[in-house]
């Protein structure tokens, strides 16, 4: 049996009770973090049972969750060691997350050259 959970207060949703239900994602690069949540219209079971779902149960919780959510500042990604196999063709990336708290001064840019 699945018990659905409010995100922000805990409080377990009753069969016959209304909630509200959507998908919330974070996406960490190495130069950009994003969030996103997608609140659905209507409950669906089929979407809030899926991994990245979230509920609530009532429109405060769900305020009150995403005002904390999005006044986090996001992390980024410092890399710290890649390792390269010519062989395999694959690499590995080390990397720690690190909140962040500055702005990006400088981008590096790389230029493709056109092999003749």
């Amino acid at each position: 049996m699945l018990q659905f959970v409010c995100d922000y207060c805990g409080s377990v949703k009753e069969t016959y009770e209304n909630w509200i239900h959507g998908v919330a994602a974070e996406n960490i690069g190495t130069q950009a973090a994003r969030r996103e949540v997608i609140i659905d219209p209507a409950w669906r079971y089929e979407r809030a049972v899926l991994p990245l779902a979230v509920h609530f149960c009532c429109r405060q919780c769900k305020d009150r969750y995403l005002a904390e959510l999005f006044r986090r500042v996001p992390a980024v990604l410092e890399v710290e060691k890649v390792t390269v196999d010519p062989a395999a063709e694959s690499r590995v990336i080390v990397a720690k997350k690190k909140p962040a708290t500055e702005t990006v001064k400088r981008r590096t840019t790389t230029k493709r050259t056109r092999r003749r």
